[in-house]
Parts: structure tokens; sequence; C-alpha cells
């Protein structure tokens, strides 16, 4: 091996090195609130009006169909865009914890889009994202919490489709009431 190569993989090595010792060693936490960045006007849902298609999203097992382990009434639909898609949020001003903040426009590789619907309406849409600068992945709920259309929340920490006990957002008050 010659000394370029040596040099190189202790270099390497000592860049990970920090973030080895900074990873969680056997810890588990939750937040002790839930993060709610909030906007009026309502939150864009990008990449909705340029799908590819929208189709519920089905579980199998051994080429069984297999019911989600959702609350009554809730269904889970994918938003298909094509391969390598990008996805863009806009700038925006709204809320966190009471304080005027300003999200910049960020573009991200669309990894995966999920709209949640309770008794066929649409009441979140969870999105993993990945940033074209950084090697990391973010999550991300954008909530319909009145039942009005009007997607007015955004939570980091999205629910995510990866295994057959996935949860959704949870679902919201005004689902919860009869229809009369």
């Amino acid at each position: 091996m010659s000394n370029s190569w040596k040099l190189a993989i202790v270099i390497t090595i000592c860049l990970l090195e920090p973030v080895a010792v900074c990873a969680q060693c056997g810890f588990g936490f939750e937040p002790a609130a839930v993060v709610r960045w909030y906007r009026s006007g309502g939150w864009t849902i990008p990449g909705l009006a340029d799908a590819i298609a929208i189709a519920p999203v089905r579980l199998n097992i051994e080429g069984k169909p297999v019911p989600w382990d959702f609350p009554e009434g809730v269904t889970a639909h994918w938003v298909q865009h094509g391969a390598d898609y990008r996805v863009t949020f806009p700038e925006a001003i709204f809320e966190r914890d009471g304080q005027r903040t300003k999200m910049l426009a960020r573009k991200f590789i669309l990894y995966q889009m999920v709209r949640w619907e309770v008794n066929g309406q649409p009441y979140a849409y969870s999105y993993i994202l990945g940033p074209l600068d950084v090697a990391c992945s973010a999550n991300i709920d954008i909530i319909d919490e009145n039942g009005d259309g009007v997607f007015r929340v955004m939570t980091p920490d999205g629910h995510t489709l990866f295994s057959r006990h996935a949860v959704g957002p949870p679902v919201p008050e005004w689902a919860k009431k009869p229809k009369i």
C-alpha cells in the first residue's frame, strides 16, 4: 500500500472519530413536547401538483394482502414521482414557539411522499427528504389540523412507511368527530 493511501486512511479515521464519539450509545430519547411550525396561510405541499400518480399503499407478506395497523378509517397513499425527483420547499415565514421565523428555500431529493387520509379526506403529507449538500435525511409531516384543506402545521420527525407496524401522523380532532 502506497504512502498516499495510508495517509488517506489516517485522515479518514481522524475525520470520522468525532462522529463516532458523538453517536448515541444505547440511549433512546423522546421529545417532551411536539415541535410545531405554524403558518396561518398554510404550507405549500411540494411535489403534489406534479405527481405521476397517487395510489393506495398495499402491504403483502408472502404474496398475501395484510392489513396495516392504522386507526379505523386511516389510509396511506404513495405520491409517486420519477427517479431522482427533486422537490423545492419555498422560503416561508412561520411561527415557532410564538416567534416569527424565516425558513429559507431549499431543494431536496424526494425519497418518499405519503398522503394520509381519514375517511377519504387528506389530513397529512409525510416526506423523507435528502438535502443535496449534506449526507443525511429529513422526515417531516405537513398537517391539516382544522379539516378545512389548509395544511398549517409542519412537524419534524415525520411518519414514514418502513414496516408493517408503521403509524401515520396522529389523527386530528376534526377527523375523530362523527359526521352529521
